[in-house]
């Protein structure tokens, strides 16, 4: 307790279970912030981790905190240590990205799913920066306190087959980077580029475009090939040429399937399909054929 009463105390006097979203379609776009272009970081700069309170401790040097974690994905989920990132520290719950200067969209079922709305607000932190700025940093290191804020409100949460979203009130205005432009009308074109900007997997910040819409007939939502897994819960979807905001990522196949069929218990590897989300290596799964987005302009009015 001592822990999360420190970082509340700092953070309040600073300066200004999961739905499944996974697999890989075709190849693996993921990429660390480092090994991608510089209009697809700064993107990424207005996206946050949520990461529980608990993981924190001060740091070395005045101004920093620390995560008291040593789990990675090959770790604390039994990925084969051959697979992508399975070095990786994995911190996050869910992802989430700036609309406002103190406001976070995330998908719904991060706060509604295994815990009371207020009660998760208290017990996770957003963090921005989260990632992995070379091949040998460590990101549970010296994280600035001015990229960490806390939940102070609720502004809504809804969670339903037509609705998964949650808008967030921070302690504070966010500094050093900007809000998202979000598309406020209108319908994603068919055929469009789109990059999704999250923490896969509880990962240091991965960026992973070559995606495209492969089911736009929903009303509030479309279907996508992006590569995503549980912990993109709430990441932005974007479309790659504009930067705009489309949608928010909530729901999708199956992350892992046992390497070796006969063994539901040997390490586990990416569940891997076509591009067109069919021939996936956990076999036929129920619709959606791949990776469920809610419209951005399903929520408009309540960004107001």
């Amino acid at each position: 307790m001592k822990k999360i009463s420190t970082l509340l105390v700092l953070l309040s006097a600073a300066p200004l279970a999961h739905a499944d979203i996974d697999v890989v379609y075709g190849k693996d776009n993921r990429l660390d912030v480092y090994q991608s272009s510089a209009s697809l970081v700064r993107l990424a700069k207005s996206t946050a981790a949520m990461i529980p309170v608990a993981l924190f401790s001060k740091g070395a040097r005045e101004g920093v905190f620390d995560l008291n974690t040593i789990r990675t994905l090959e770790t604390s989920q039994n990925i084969c240590p051959t697979e992508a990132f399975a070095n990786q520290i994995t911190a996050a719950t869910c992802s989430g990205f700036l609309v406002a200067p103190d406001v976070i969209v995330t998908a719904g079922h991060c706060y509604k799913s295994f815990s009371t709305p207020e009660d998760v607000c208290k017990k996770f932190a957003w963090v921005f920066d989260y990632n992995m700025p070379s091949a040998k940093a460590d990101p549970t290191k010296n994280l600035l306190i001015q990229n960490i804020y806390l939940c102070k409100e609720i502004i809504k949460a809804e969670l339903s087959q037509s609705q998964d979203f949650a808008i967030i009130r921070l302690n504070r205005a966010v500094t050093g980077r900007s809000p998202l432009t979000v598309r406020k009308t209108g319908k994603i074109p068919n055929g469009t580029a789109l990059t999704v900007i999250g923490h896969p997997s509880g990962l240091p910040t991965k960026i992973s475009d070559g995606g495209k819409v492969n089911n736009n007939n929903p009303s509030t939502m479309f279907v996508t090939n992006l590569d995503t897994f549980h912990g993109n819960s709430g990441s932005a979807v974007f479309d790659t040429a504009t930067g705009v905001v489309e949608g928010i990522l909530i729901q999708g196949k199956t992350d892992y399937v046992p390497s070796i069929k006969s063994n539901p218990r040997s390490c586990q590897v990416v569940n891997k399909c076509d591009d067109q989300a069919q021939n996936c290596a956990a076999g036929d799964e129920p619709v959606p054929p791949g990776e469920m987005v809610l419209r951005i302009t399903s929520i408009v009015k309540y960004l107001k």
